[in-house]
């Protein structure tokens, strides 16, 4: 069964474009007798040619001394590739901190994950070292794909069912140091802003929360607000740009809850 061929066309300075396979191209011509051939062992040691075709798609396979790669060899070069071009890279102060410790992460996860696989291969058990050898090969293909960008990597991660103990505190220690210095730089920056206030800002604040209040009895009265005009005067105040006054006073509910959780959160 073919799952789809895809022809690459070399252009200049070793640049490739793809397009649909049309038959045209050459690269693709092998037989089922050669991967028969191929198989061969593999079928003769336990019979199962599933086991075999996943043996040959993780290790790679050579036809007429031509080096088809597996797997397990295009994760390497992406790994490679991908550490080569981190190092091009200095993102210096608390990126470099947090990077550090995300690359601490995950190495200490690709190394549990490399336990593992041994000691499945240790067992003996060729059904246990099968399985874990492909679970093996999707957590390491999770990470290698993992974003660029540290905020990527993170919500990744966030997302990502770990295989070491030790990654997985690793992990949650530094989210937990992220979330503090967050906290942090949101108080500092509330208190300058509540500082630096003059007195007209805070009574244009007073005069939003006067019209909000006025707005919400017209509404209990059964009056319709104009709340058009409240956002041409007051839509500052709401960056999230509400378009009916249930999506303002819904926007205020998720900003009093924020502050609540950051309020209980936080030490005496």
């Amino acid at each position: 069964m073919v799952l789809g061929k895809w022809r690459k066309r070399k252009r200049r300075n070793l640049s490739y474009a793809y397009s649909a396979w049309d038959g045209t191209q050459t690269g693709f011509d092998i037989s089922a007798e050669d991967l028969l051939a191929e198989l061969g062992d593999d079928l003769l040691y336990d019979g199962d040619i599933n086991s075999a075709l996943r043996r040959m798609m993780q290790s790679g396979f050579n036809i007429d001394g031509e080096r088809i790669q597996g797997l397990q060899e295009t994760l390497d070069r992406i790994r490679q590739e991908r550490q080569d071009r981190l190092e091009n890279y200095d993102l210096g102060g608390v990126y470099e901190e947090v990077a550090n410790e995300l690359r601490s992460v995950v190495d200490e996860e690709r190394g549990s994950l490399d336990q593992l696989l041994e000691e499945a291969r240790k067992s003996g058990d060729d059904r246990r070292e099968d399985i874990t050898q492909e679970t093996v090969t999707n957590r390491n293909l999770q990470l290698d794909m993992l974003p660029p960008d540290l905020a990527g990597q993170v919500r990744e991660l966030q997302q990502y069912d770990f295989t070491s103990a030790e990654a997985r505190q690793q992990f949650e220690d530094l989210m937990e140091k992220l979330r503090e210095q967050l906290m942090q730089q949101y108080v500092d920056q509330m208190s300058d802003e509540v500082q630096n206030m003059q007195p007209q800002d805070m009574q244009r604040l007073k005069d939003m929360i006067s019209n909000l209040n006025e707005m919400l009895e017209q509404r209990a009265n059964g009056q319709e607000p104009d709340f058009d005009k409240f956002m041409e005067e007051f839509g500052d105040f709401f960056p999230e740009n509400p378009s009916t006054l249930d999506e303002l006073l819904e926007i205020m509910a998720q900003r009093m809850a924020a502050a609540q959780s950051m309020m209980n959160s936080m030490t005496p």
